[in-house]
């Protein structure tokens, strides 16, 4: 069985970590910049919860070919609001990086600043239960020891504590299809006993994500960190993302 720190191994068991409407209040504690805001947990943005979006990023991100990883992806949600959301991709490991990418105007953004991840998958694969894995990947984000973020220079409010801040959501148990090609698991987690297009299920994740309301036409930056370590840093993920938002 694996845990992954987005696409790191992590502490006894590996454990992925990562760096997950109309009407809507925004709380002044969301940042905002001339455009995008946060909207709280609390407001079911788009449709679904945070915990929904939060398995669903993952879902993404672990069905990816990793010949050629997607800076920017989709829910694969048909219709309605939820179809214009694009995700923000996380990195392997310890890294500082900074990516250039292109969005229409009108794109909601979700990314998870940092997230644990966990199932079954292994060489022998193990038959931990939903809960079990919750546990799992809870022990290892209690290792988490810093999440900040800030949008066109300004900070969001309310990352200091990773473990108590309302962005700190933990998914439902969903299922993921690795790829044919450049299967995730042998790749950053070497697993190499599960073929491409393989489903798992159970698998829960555990970390603090946010959601954007769409950004103006123009150029934008997203700044985030996540650092695990107490006793001392040892994962430190450093991700500026340079947006250009282009008119419709």
């Amino acid at each position: 069985m694996k845990n992954q720190l987005i696409l790191s191994k992590l502490i006894a068991r590996p454990v992925r970590f990562s760096l997950a409407l109309a009407g809507l209040m925004m709380l002044a504690i969301a940042a905002s910049s001339s455009s995008g805001q946060v909207l709280p947990p609390s407001s079911l943005p788009y449709g679904y919860s945070y915990q929904e979006w939060s398995a669903k990023w993952w879902q993404w991100n672990l069905g990816q070919n990793t010949n050629h990883v997607e800076l920017v992806g989709y829910p694969g949600i048909c219709e309605g609001p939820a179809s214009r959301v694009a995700f923000l991709a996380g990195a392997p490991g310890s890294i500082t990086v900074t990516r250039h990418v292109i969005i229409l105007a009108g794109t909601p953004l979700f990314f998870t600043i940092l997230s644990a991840e966990a199932d079954n998958t292994g060489c022998p694969m193990t038959s931990f239960t939903a809960d079990e894995l919750a546990a799992q990947a809870a022990g290892n984000w209690s290792f988490v020891t810093a999440t900040t973020c800030s949008i066109d220079g300004v900070a969001v409010a309310g990352l200091e504590n990773p473990t108590n801040t309302i962005y700190n959501v933990v998914s439902p148990p969903f299922s993921y299809t690795t790829a044919e090609h450049g299967n995730y698991l042998p790749v950053y987690n070497g697993v190499t006993c599960i073929p491409g297009g393989t489903t798992i299920y159970p698998a829960v994740a555990d970390g603090v994500y946010l959601m954007l309301s769409p950004l103006s036409p123009g150029k934008h930056t997203i700044h985030f960190v996540g650092e695990v370590g107490p006793g001392g840093i040892y994962l430190t993920q450093d991700i500026t993302y340079d947006i250009t938002v282009l008119p419709f």
